[in-house]
């Protein structure tokens, strides 16, 4: 006899356990949730903009892991009670740190429906309309900058990112060799010192790309600013010179459209033109004034951005989305692939011409769906809406400046270029130089 046919295996005994809510209980909660985002986006005479610093704010969050459910009802008590109070609120009225922005109300319930739809936005047949909404937004912020169309850009989790991303690119198309291959070091061991300018008031994030690049912290030459903390252009041209004869490599000039400390905006035009004198890549570091472009006000200087070869940008300063939204921008089409695409084959689509995957533009993988918020709030403002709001937030500024100029007792520390008024109190009378660091 042949062998005996045998049955399908027998299911086994499953945990019961639901992870899923009804129709009704999704609006409920999420009415409660909403109710709790509506407070805290408006009830500012009832809070400080962030809690006391003798506060403890890690004492309610030392608690064992959850074993067992806990009920939703304590839940939303334990938001109210221990995460509200706890916060520090960017959109407060008195809120003056930092340069991160409130955000506008239509973005975040954008990014409640991203998190809903959950789309992984990195590949396109997971991702149909998050990866199309992100290729519009990024041609809207072309647009926006005065940046080429035909160029491209990817979003990322903020400025720090977007740099290191221009960085990436731009090491891969300068350095003389393949650095996807052989890395920085080169083919050979006689390999040239990469290098990359950026001003000493540049942001930090410049070496830490370098140090995560493998281009190790000194690329980055510190090049030094002027009496309004702006990059020497003389001390640049020196600097290239001076590394060219030592035998480096320098590939780089990163021009800053608002540095974080006075807010002060390189002089870009000259940079780029050095930068094309000596064939170098002109990136400008956005992060923070980039969208100041838009403004009557703006410094001029920010015209130059729409010659730069990359650009990093905030959405979520100057645009008021929620964290997790920078942009980097690539003035040729092609480069984000050639430094970050692989074409793994469990990946690989059909090859439509309609099909972008996104994450061959980028480090990343898995990746949110960014661009929700930005888009839908570009629409509900519009380009001129932005261009309103970012005057106002520059002429605020100049009258804070002018309130300071004005004040028995209070000096500027640096003249305002953007929203950042830097002052210091000097009392009359008080000349001694201890009396006044104790004061500052």
């Amino acid at each position: 006899m042949g062998e005996s046919l045998r049955g399908p295996p027998r299911r086994p005994d499953l945990p019961s356990v639901d992870f899923d809510w009804s129709t009704e209980t999704w609006q409920e909660v999420g009415r409660r949730l909403l109710d709790l985002a509506v407070s805290a986006s408006t009830d500012w005479s009832e809070r400080r903009p962030s809690p006391p610093q003798t506060v403890d704010v890690r004492a309610p969050f030392r608690n064992p892991l959850p074993r067992s459910p806990v009920d939703v009802d304590r839940l939303v008590e334990r938001l109210k009670r221990d995460v509200i109070p706890a916060a520090a609120y960017n959109g407060h009225p008195r809120w003056f740190a930092y340069i991160t922005a409130s955000p506008v109300p239509i973005s975040v319930v954008g990014d409640l429906l991203a998190s809903a739809l959950n789309q992984n936005a990195g590949l396109w047949r997971v991702a149909p309309s998050g990866s199309a909404i992100e290729l519009e937004t990024i041609d809207w912020i072309k647009e926006m900058l005065g940046f080429p169309q035909t160029g491209e850009g990817i979003f990322v989790s903020g400025g720090q990112m977007a740099n290191i991303v221009a960085q990436a690119v731009l090491r891969d198309q300068k350095a003389p060799w393949d650095t996807r291959r052989y890395g920085t070091r080169g083919p050979t061991p006689d390999a040239p010192q990469l290098r990359i300018y950026a001003s000493r008031e540049a942001h930090y994030c410049h070496q830490q790309a370098a140090e995560f690049l493998g281009l190790g912290r000194d690329a980055i030459r510190d090049v030094p600013v002027d009496e309004v903390y702006r990059m020497r252009t003389d001390a640049l041209v020196a600097m290239i010179a001076e590394d060219r004869a030592r035998g480096d490599l320098p590939i780089a000039v990163v021009g800053t459209a608002g540095t974080v400390g006075t807010g002060a905006v390189d002089p870009l035009g000259e940079l780029l033109a050095v930068a094309r004198a000596e064939d170098l890549w002109f990136h400008v570091d956005g992060a923070y004034g980039a969208f100041a472009v838009l403004a009557p006000s703006r410094p001029r200087d920010l015209e130059a951005i729409t010659e730069a070869d990359s650009v990093a940008c905030d959405p979520h300063k100057w645009l008021y989305s929620p964290v997790g939204a920078g942009v980097v921008l690539i003035r040729n089409e092609g480069l984000l692939e050639r430094s970050f695409a692989f074409h793994a084959k469990y990946l690989e689509t059909d090859g439509s011409v309609e099909q972008v995957d996104l994450l061959d533009r980028s480090p990343e993988n898995s990746r949110p769906s960014r661009a929700m918020k930005v888009w839908l709030a570009l629409q509900a403002y519009g380009c001129d809406g932005y261009r309103d709001m970012i005057e106002r937030n520059l002429l605020l500024a100049a009258y804070m400046e002018q309130l300071v100029e004005s004040t028995p007792g209070l000096v500027l520390a640096a003249p305002r270029q953007l929203s950042i008024v830097c002052w210091r109190v000097e009392p009359a009378g008080l000349t001694d130089p201890t009396q006044l660091e104790r004061l500052q």
